[in-house]
């Protein structure tokens, strides 16, 4: 245990540190929580797709982090625009972030693309799946290349009704970091949905949620925490730089 535990630390002394929160100045998270206990998903009670989402949530289960935003936007693209942002991942790729460590912007994604499988990834065109005006009950596996995380593959799975729009992130692979198997598969699910007010509205409300469970060093835990809830912050980055073009 001790000569992993060295070797992790000596694997530490070359990654990157943690991204800076994301979202800009203007737009606030109106609602935020990090108690595995609570849900800040009543502030959303009108929804039909948070059953859904949190379908996967057992929150008895003493997760290593559990933290839920809500942001409140003005934009006047359709729903069926907002389907088509939600399905082009490779729009992510190239997301900048700032390393505290190296005290300068990086790439968070160097490579953001769907793939046919776990196993033999290869990339997948996202024409396919944009051909249909809905994404509902959609799956597909994505690869985000992560600059301080790794090769991250998650099964997204796509659901819509009216007036929201939601995308669950699986991960299917384990995140190592250097010797350690820090999150198994299986073990970190984020979650992002969009509600439009009404069909005519210009008013978004746009929910999002991580839960994840690692291995329990300090190291580790404190390291993933960080990251896992800044990258909903770069992923509400992301979505509020698509809606704006």
């Amino acid at each position: 245990m001790k000569k992993l535990l060295f070797l992790f630390a000596l694997s530490m002394t070359v990654a990157s540190a943690y991204c800076k929160d994301m979202p800009p100045a203007d737009v606030e998270a109106a609602f935020s929580n990090s108690d595995v206990e609570t849900t800040i998903s009543s502030k959303i009670s009108e929804s039909l797709l948070i059953p859904k989402l949190l379908s996967e949530y057992d929150l008895n289960a003493e997760p290593s982090l559990f933290r839920e935003k809500i942001f409140y936007l003005e934009n006047d693209k359709s729903m069926s625009e907002i389907s088509q942002i939600l399905r082009s991942i490779s729009t992510m790729e190239g997301i900048r972030y700032y390393s505290t460590g190296s005290k300068k912007w990086e790439t968070l994604y160097e490579k953001a693309t769907f793939i046919d499988s776990p196993d033999s990834k290869n990339p997948v065109g996202e024409e396919a799946l944009k051909e249909s005006l809905s994404s509902d009950g959609k799956k597909i596996y994505c690869l985000l290349e992560d600059h301080s995380l790794g090769s991250c593959v998650y099964e997204l799975s796509y659901f819509e009704k009216e007036n929201e729009i939601a995308v669950n992130f699986h991960l299917v692979e384990p995140i190592k970091l250097g010797p350690v198997k820090a999150v198994k598969a299986d073990n970190l699910v984020i979650n992002l949905l969009v509600i439009k007010e009404n069909k005519d509205s210009d008013k978004l409300t746009l929910y999002m949620n991580v839960k994840a469970k690692y291995v329990k060093l300090s190291m580790i835990e404190n390291r993933l925490n960080k990251s896992f809830e800044r990258r909903i912050d770069s992923m509400y980055t992301w979505f509020e730089d698509q809606i704006s073009k």
